[in-house]
């Protein structure tokens, strides 16, 4: 009974860090994505105060600072410009500018997931022997994360096509977005566990 306890108190210590992580993740991932929608917002109403610098174009604000459309994306690089003193790549911009803001975005939401489900498992442990971990809302929201992280690559993926497509070189990897997609499918794969323990507790309830 004391380890068991011991065990409560570690998990639920354990969440409780994550739950912070989580959340202070998702905090940073949703103001980058807002920070790439107001930069590529700017860029379409005013693409020529931009300036290229062959891997980005830059906006310089009254000296203080800079805003950039950078041409990078987990795995993926992309030159903005043409050549190292020719035009902006008006497509491959425009194209990475809304990859970068729907794959922050996207992770934003796979981290807010994630947090709700740290919150929701330490209200569990919390209970005690009571309650049950397999509720319906557990498999929703890793189904949901996992979509996410499946979902963020092809984006990237999508706008390298794109990028290649309107005539500007890049290079491409494989680690990071094979990371997520294996990781995304590994919470897809949890949640189908939860729903068969689901079924399992419906059945059990029916008997008692």
């Amino acid at each position: 009974m004391a380890t068991t306890k011991k065990l409560s108190f570690g998990l639920d210590k354990a969440g409780g860090v994550a739950l912070i992580l989580a959340r202070i993740g998702a905090a940073l991932l949703w103001i980058i994505a807002a920070l790439a929608a107001v930069v590529w917002v700017v860029f379409l109403i005013s693409p020529r105060s931009f300036a290229a610098n062959f891997g980005s174009v830059d906006l310089n604000v009254g000296g203080a600072f800079t805003l950039s459309i950078k041409g990078d994306l987990l795995d993926y690089s992309y030159n903005l410009q043409n050549f190292h003193d020719g035009p902006v790549n008006m497509v491959a911009t425009i194209s990475t500018g809304l990859a970068r803001m729907v794959v922050y975005a996207l992770l934003a939401l796979a981290f807010s997931e994630m947090a709700a489900l740290c919150k929701d498992l330490t209200v569990w442990l919390a209970d005690g022997r009571d309650a049950t971990p397999f509720q319906g809302m557990v498999s929703d929201r890793l189904n949901r994360a996992g979509w996410y992280l499946i979902v963020a690559p092809i984006v990237g993926l999508v706008n390298f096509i794109v990028c290649f497509l309107a005539g500007t070189g890049g290079n491409w990897g494989l680690w990071m977005s094979g990371m997520m997609v294996m990781i995304g499918i590994i919470l897809l794969l949890i949640a189908r566990i939860f729903d068969y323990g689901m079924g399992l507790q419906r059945e059990v309830d029916g008997l008692l």
